[in-house]
């Protein structure tokens, strides 16, 4: 049997895992998106569920042989080059549909699979989510109405903002971000506000059951802005191991890194779920297995 990983030879996550399957003797291929439609093909029976694809080495792969897949970047397809800018959004819409039809059918272990992402995607509603598990969340608000931005920020004095979806890092808001003129900009784009909660970073990893836990000592507002960032491995209470694990079944998970917040007086806030976290620079750095604990759950033929 076949682990697919879902990403390219750019990214150093997919490339050590990679190795480490192979050198461990598990047949694992990479499955670049952006290979497809022009050098990879893929052929599928949506009522028989048969179907098969063939790598741009030239290598087929039957669907019922395919184990397992480690998503851990969808690229998107490649380019569509054709003359007619109409003829090549349609192409480009057809290729699409494929490939994701894939991604959303293929029937095997998906780590994680298209539900997780699309929940990422739409981190309001991941967090709703979360909040109905009766998690302690910080106090949000997501919108691009000015003045329930100012409200909110008058309401909790000490508060962050960052992206709805993701693309760039936390920052601590302050009063010149609240003017007129900032403001505007959110006719441009919504954003997230969130109570910012004193306290220390933890990163909690799950793998199926195994929970895996560090804190990450750091000054920055965001600790991946910290260059001097400190992660030594640390143990949960038993009750928030449990509430990790609750947390990734409800967002469709079965790899994931959560990111809480840690007051002096002990209360664990939620942050976000990741369904595909770069966990290196944290195995490094705090000596967590975390590439076994991954590996184990692509190559385990008896995990639901």
């Amino acid at each position: 049997m076949t682990i697919l990983i879902l990403g390219g030879t750019d990214d150093e996550h997919p490339v050590h895992m990679h190795r480490y399957l192979l050198t461990r003797n598990h047949d694992a291929e990479f499955l670049d998106s952006r290979e497809f439609p022009a050098q990879l093909t893929i052929q599928f029976d949506p009522v028989g569920g048969q179907g098969e694809i063939v790598l741009a080495s030239g290598r087929r792969l039957p669907l019922d042989s395919i184990l397992s897949v480690y998503w851990r970047c969808y690229n998107g397809i490649g380019p569509i080059d054709l003359p007619d800018p109409e003829q090549a959004h349609i192409a480009h819409n057809d290729a699409r549909s494929l490939f994701e039809s894939l991604l959303i059918h293929l029937p095997c272990r998906w780590v994680n699979g298209w539900d997780g992402f699309q929940l990422h995607q739409t981190k309001g509603a991941a967090l709703a989510r979360v909040a109905k598990l009766g998690v302690a969340i910080p106090a949000t608000l997501l919108a691009n109405e000015p003045e329930a931005v100012r409200a909110f920020a008058a309401e909790h004095p000490q508060c962050i903002f960052k992206p709805v979806q993701g693309g760039a890092h936390t920052r601590r808001l302050t009063g010149e971000h609240l003017t007129d003129a900032n403001l505007a900009n959110l006719k441009y784009a919504p954003v997230t506000l969130q109570e910012e909660i004193p306290g220390t970073n933890i990163r909690v990893f799950v793998a199926g059951d195994e929970v895996l836990a560090c804190e990450i000592a750091t000054c920055e507002v965001d600790f991946r802005d910290d260059p001097a960032v400190h992660i030594q491995p640390c143990e949960l209470p038993p009750d928030i191991a449990g509430q990790s694990r609750q947390i990734a079944r409800a967002l469709s998970l079965l790899w994931t890194g959560i990111d809480y917040r840690l007051t002096p007086e002990g209360k664990y806030y939620f942050l976000e779920a990741n369904p595909s976290p770069m966990f290196l620079g944290f195995q490094e750095q705090a000596g967590l297995p975390l590439t076994e604990a991954l590996a184990q759950l692509l190559t385990k033929t008896d995990i639901a």
